[in-house]
């Protein structure tokens, strides 16, 4: 018996979109299959993992050595490591997410809400430690302590918006975007 004409077969949507496609567009799955395109992607997501562990380690190092050779006080050292420390945290888990991508394609979106909560401590850590300080005179140029108690609400409120849509996603299969034909 005969096989079908070769038109009937391509009425499948799906088929539409093969090597040669509508207007020889590849589909979504022969881009994540090795064409140049994705060795492209692949390059330049590398690229930046290599430039956030790189940066993460400057700022590790450099955090390490300024501790141990600070001339101010060893209270404003301590806080300068552990602001470091945070950049740190942030820089990989960045770096983590970007590897992620890449080994699954999908994106994770709760890594950004940890960043997002570690971002706000730190950024409510620099307030905190800007006004005890500046208990003293106001040096121009700094805020008013108005601006840095909404600095502080600002952050607490992200913070708990962060930390409510983390406990929200705590059940669900939200880490990464997988494609449903695989």
């Amino acid at each position: 018996m005969p096989e079908e004409p070769a038109a009937t077969h391509g009425n499948h949507p799906q088929d539409a979109r093969g090597s040669g496609g509508i207007s020889g567009v590849l589909s979504w799955p022969e881009i994540r299959r090795g064409t140049p395109l994705r060795v492209l992607i692949d390059l330049v997501q590398y690229g930046v993992a290599i430039v956030l562990l790189v940066l993460a380690a400057v700022v590790l190092v450099r955090s390490f050595i300024d501790f141990f050779t600070s001339s101010s006080g060893y209270t404003q050292a301590l806080i300068s490591a552990v602001d470091g420390v945070l950049v740190v945290i942030i820089l990989v888990d960045i770096m983590r997410t970007v590897l992620t991508h890449l080994a699954g394609w999908g994106f994770p979106f709760r890594p950004f809400l940890v960043i997002g909560i570690i971002a706000a401590v730190r950024d409510i850590l620099a307030v905190s430690t800007r006004l005890t300080f500046s208990a003293g005179a106001q040096p121009t140029g700094t805020p008013t302590i108005t601006q840095s108690l909404f600095e502080l609400g600002t952050n607490a409120g992200v913070i708990l918006v962060l930390a409510v849509a983390l406990f929200l996603t705590r059940g669900q299969n939200v880490d990464a975007e997988a494609d449903p034909r695989q």
